[in-house]
């Protein structure tokens, strides 16, 4: 008895033991794990800064997600021609062809569930030209419409194509509005250091949605953040929210960047601020002057001094020696969101080096006390 007493312990201990070593390798790639929280208000670009990493980082969609996409292409069309119909009512603007009035019926019942077909594509392409429509696009700024508009309508009978499956740049330029919290996990090779450190640095992105009723959540997701990464649309300057039409975007995001950059949880982690479309926003400067929607700018249409405006707006908000990192990017295009992450991983590897390394002699040292035991 005594003997299978003893042999079942030694089965135990050797089973604790490896216990033991698994959870010191866990701690060890904890140590090269980083968590990113992404935030920003809506609109701000901060799904398509993700899509963007996750094609950087090689993460290839599946059927299903491409599925996805192109059903959301249908509706990002659907919704920009109805808040276009709406807004030519809303001003006065009649559409004239009786063709054209069949298609805004069936435009504003449309079911959701389904695509757009061929016919209903080419129908919804010449209404799109038509003078009511033309006329009630050029006053934009003054309600809620998707900033990629004139790109899915561009392409719309290549979405309607019966074979059709998204591009590269269709996934990143379609809207998917976030919904609750959606965790990317990515994957960087890089050179160990020493033969126990992992082949990988990883970074959890966390995105959460940026609409009024979705920032609720956000405290779900504070703890154990190593970086923020705050995701602005400069070209919201001149735009109103989707949820509350007498809000200016850009004094949102104002408002929001403050409020998450004097929590206390967040008064030692970095804080990245990407200003998201360049692109539209440079247009936008030429046909509205920022001065109108901020009256203390008075740079005119020079890119260079609305760009360090806006810059310094977002600086004053946070608290007093708390570091900002700007990066200024066009998040559709892929090179600068590779090029401002590559910022952000540096920075994050660089800052945590000394902490890192603290904790890899603790744990190698208890390590060793758990093979000596096993031997």
């Amino acid at each position: 008895m005594g003997i299978c007493a003893s042999s079942k312990d030694d089965v135990v201990d050797e089973t604790s033991l490896e216990l033991e070593l698994q959870i010191l390798q866990e701690r060890m790639q904890n140590l090269f794990t980083f968590k990113v929280l992404l935030l920003g208000a809506g609109e701000s670009g901060k799904s398509t800064v993700v899509k963007q990493l996750r094609l950087i980082h090689n993460k290839k969609l599946q059927e299903k997600e491409l599925d996805t996409i192109g059903d959301s292409l249908h509706q990002n069309v659907i919704d920009c021609m109805k808040a276009l119909l709406y807004a030519a009512q809303n001003y006065g603007y009649e559409l004239t062809e009786e063709e054209n009035k069949k298609t805004a019926e069936v435009i504003l019942n449309f079911d959701d569930s389904h695509r757009i077909s061929y016919e209903l594509g080419v129908a919804i392409q010449k209404i799109y030209n038509s003078k009511a429509i033309k006329d009630a696009y050029a006053r934009r700024a003054e309600y809620w419409l998707l900033d990629s508009c004139s790109y899915y309508l561009k392409n719309l009978d290549r979405f309607t194509e019966i074979k059709y499956v998204p591009s590269e740049e269709d996934t990143v330029m379609a809207r998917i509005r976030t919904t609750g919290i959606v965790v990317s996990e990515l994957e960087q090779k890089i050179k160990k250091m020493e033969d126990d450190d992992p082949d990988y640095l990883k970074f959890q992105v966390v995105d959460v949605g940026g609409q009024r009723n979705e920032r609720k959540k956000w405290m779900h997701c504070f703890d154990d953040v190593k970086c923020i990464l705050f995701v602005v649309n400069l070209a919201g300057y001149s735009q109103v929210l989707f949820e509350d039409a007498t809000k200016n975007r850009m004094k949102e995001s104002l408002e929001l960047f403050a409020d998450v950059s004097k929590r206390a949880i967040f008064k030692d982690t970095p804080l990245f601020l990407f200003l998201n479309k360049k692109d539209l926003f440079e247009k936008q400067i030429q046909q509205g002057d920022l001065n109108k929607y901020f009256p203390e700018y008075e740079g005119g249409a020079d890119l260079h001094k609305a760009l360090a405006f806006v810059e310094a707006e977002f600086r004053k908000q946070a608290p007093t020696g708390k570091d900002v990192h700007i990066e200024v990017v066009t998040s559709v295009m892929k090179r600068d969101i590779r090029s401002a992450f590559e910022e952000v991983k540096k920075h994050l590897y660089s800052n945590n080096r000394k902490a890192i390394d603290e904790e890899k002699k603790r744990i190698r040292k208890e390590t060793k006390q758990q093979k000596k035991l096993k031997a």
